[in-house]
């Protein structure tokens, strides 16, 4: 079978999403795929070698034996580009992936090939989503996030460019897609992008908890000092709310899975935040105290006590909630919910038969 690419018009459409939920789906229809991110722009260290951290979610996920390095061939690291355009020669990063695709398809009759961002990053070393699709011969599905005029302008451009590099694009998958304006935005964009000569494979609804996020991953994230609650460090955030004003009236605000942002020397919210989140510690929120100010000795006790993940940082409040505005992260090998979910809206919404039939000509 033709090897599948999963490109993506802009960042964070939805390529892992896809990607996760195409592998389980085709894993219960009896396919056994393997996976492979040939140019991967945010590396981790990872069984001795420099991998993208997509592929590291896939190894460890799926539990794969194939050696990761071969599922992430190319990191770029700081100066990567700036040395290409000094020594231009993109040989040697082609025989690194097809390198790499060889050993990996001796043991997968499929391979979901994972891009990065949409056709032409890449471009800057010569290694453009399109020209690795059209180095493995695969056909090229495009993610977009919901939406009619915007999503079909930037599919043109993209099919634009795997259109020049002889590239087959089997089709659209519409990502992200608002539940009160579903119907019309499926039909809408399936009329437009016929338009474009391509086709629509699926339409999925947005689904808030992909977007949510738990407490230690964002102590992780920023180098948040934990300062108790290692134990529930799992809870999921789906509410920030900074407690600014007067205590009573933060509580009105403090909702299931609420992380409250709180000025180290504001006591009074701080305990008004610690007593509403105890009473469901266990699956509910956390506590963020900024300013670098150390909480008084009289109520370490009560906040250990109560339970509760209890993060310090020394930046101030503004910063610390100017950063929750746009804030994203990548799905982990522990959000095991999160990748089942991923499996069902694949599995309900998209034609992965369509998909698997389109491999196989």
């Amino acid at each position: 079978m033709k090897p599948v690419y999963i490109a993506a018009t802009v960042q964070d459409s939805g390529k892992t999403f896809t990607s996760l939920g195409l592998m389980q789906v085709l894993r219960s229809q009896g396919v056994d795929p393997g996976y492979i991110k040939p140019v991967g722009q945010h590396w981790v260290p990872y069984l001795q070698a420099q991998v993208d951290e997509d592929a590291v979610l896939v190894h460890k996920f799926f539990n794969l034996t194939t050696p990761p390095i071969h599922m992430s061939p190319i990191a770029v690291e700081r100066g990567f580009t700036a040395r290409f355009i000094e020594h231009p020669d993109v040989r040697p990063l082609e025989k690194r992936i097809l390198d790499s695709v060889a050993i990996l398809n001796r043991t997968h009759p499929l391979l979901i090939v994972e891009g990065t961002g949409h056709a032409g990053v890449g471009s800057c070393f010569g290694l453009s989503n399109a020209r690795v699709a059209e180095l493995l011969g695969a056909k090229v599905i495009i993610v977009t996030a919901g939406g009619i005029g915007k999503p079909i302008d930037e599919i043109a451009l993209s099919l634009s460019l795997f259109r020049d590099h002889h590239v087959e694009v089997l089709g659209v998958i519409l990502n992200k897609v608002l539940t009160d304006k579903y119907e019309k935005i499926r039909t809408t964009v399936a009329k437009g992008l016929e338009l474009l000569g391509t086709r629509l494979l699926g339409a999925v609804p947005y689904e808030s908890s992909l977007t949510h996020f738990s407490v230690g991953q964002l102590a992780e994230e920023f180098n948040y000092r934990v300062l108790c609650g290692t134990q529930a460090l799992s809870n999921r955030i789906e509410n920030v709310v900074v407690a600014a004003m007067e205590p009573q009236n933060v509580v009105p605000y403090i909702r299931h899975n609420t992380l409250v942002i709180a000025p180290g020397d504001r006591l009074d919210n701080i305990l008004v935040a610690i007593n509403v989140l105890a009473q469901d510690y266990a699956h509910s929120g956390g506590l963020l105290v900024t300013g670098g100010i150390e909480l008084h000795p009289t109520i370490v006790p009560l906040v250990e006590n109560s339970k509760v993940p209890v993060l310090v940082s020394k930046d101030d409040t503004f910063t610390v909630s100017s950063r929750m505005a746009d804030i994203g992260f990548k799905i982990r090998d522990f959000d095991l919910d999160k990748i089942l979910t991923c499996r069902d809206l694949i599995e309900k919404h998209v034609n992965t038969k369509q998909i698997l039939d389109a491999l196989q000509d």
